[in-house]
């Protein structure tokens, strides 16, 4: 892919180089005849034409003295040049890597995630192949044994599902409808879904909007997601018999705070990256992919996602927010 972007490099630096050109030589040409106009103007002038034919001398000198200027300002114009296509091939190849840089960060994205996506669905698929194998070849396996190996496989098979569904909408493009919406009713939505989790780790979901109206313009469906994946990411890390908060400035945003161990300095710019996950959740359950979910819903609602450690007097933990 290197060799491919400096091709490209190399091309668009010669593009510009020769339009920057172009245009310079257009005009020193201009100038310069315009020039050779005013020097030669006096010289085809009446009385100095009747003048220089009884003074020949003066004539020639006259013509010499013109021949050194004209030479003198193709000669300044040539260099003028050559100093422009020095420091325009320079300007051009800095331009053409700015233009192609976002296109090459694209690309490699584009791999590294179509990468990782090939192992996350490689690695499901052939642990059903091997359970599957084992399985066949154990003579005195019962019915039980393959009823319990089916089971296993719709598990990975529900897995995969999830994991190709997270992947397409992470692909979709454009804006969501937005609207008017109250922020207490669809925080009631979210806890809704995580509350079975919650309780199986005896951890109590504070909702601090409580019957405070907060109105949003945004996409109901799509923040109801992105608070489910706070509160799920929230739930996973928090100890059991902790408390999980969901907290707003009154204005523009809402934040799901957790108590567990924080993150990570070095991981905090990563935790909406695609398939990141930070070195003590790599054991965890999970693809990595729903804070980066999160992050493509608010943009497509033109919000902004952020992490951030919770500060001393808030105890250990993190909070997550999403501001519109």
């Amino acid at each position: 892919m290197m060799k491919i972007f400096d091709k490209a490099t190399v091309k668009l630096t010669a593009i510009y180089t020769i339009i920057i050109m172009v245009v310079s030589l257009s005009f020193s040409m201009g100038i310069g005849m315009t020039a050779m106009g005013e020097i030669r103007r006096p010289y085809k002038t009446p009385d100095l034409i009747v003048q220089l034919r009884v003074e020949s001398d003066f004539a020639n000198v006259y013509n010499h003295r013109v021949h050194d200027v004209e030479t003198k300002v193709w000669a300044s114009l040539f260099w003028i040049n050559v100093g422009i296509l020095i420091a325009g091939a320079m300007a051009s190849y800095l331009l053409a890597r700015r233009t192609l840089k976002p296109i090459e960060k694209a690309m490699e994205d584009e791999t590294q995630f179509v990468s990782d996506a090939s192992h996350e669905l490689r690695t499901p698929l052939a642990t059903m192949r091997m359970e599957n194998e084992v399985l066949l070849r154990d003579d005195e396996a019962k019915k039980s044994d393959y009823k319990e190996q089916l089971k296993s496989n719709l598990e990975e098979i529900d897995k995969l599902r999830q994991l190709t569904d997270t992947l397409l909408r992470l692909s979709g493009s454009g804006k969501l409808e937005l609207a008017a919406i109250d922020a207490s009713e669809v925080v009631g939505r979210a806890i809704d879904r995580v509350r079975a989790t919650a309780e199986t780790k005896k951890i109590t979901i504070d909702d601090q909007l409580g019957d405070k109206s907060l109105k949003l313009v945004a996409n109901a469906d799509a923040l109801i997601e992105i608070l489910y994946i706070y509160l799920d990411n929230a739930i996973k890390y928090s100890p059991e018999n902790s408390q999980i908060e969901i907290i707003s400035d009154g204005k523009k945003s809402l934040a799901v705070r957790d108590h567990g161990s924080g993150i990570a300095d070095r991981d905090l710019p990563n935790v909406f990256n695609r398939f990141y996950r930070a070195d003590e959740s790599r054991n965890s359950e999970g693809f990595g992919l729903g804070l980066s979910l999160a992050s493509r819903l608010a943009e497509q609602m033109g919000a902004r996602v952020s992490a951030t450690n919770n500060p001393s007097r808030c105890g250990s933990g993190a909070t997550f927010t999403i501001c519109f």
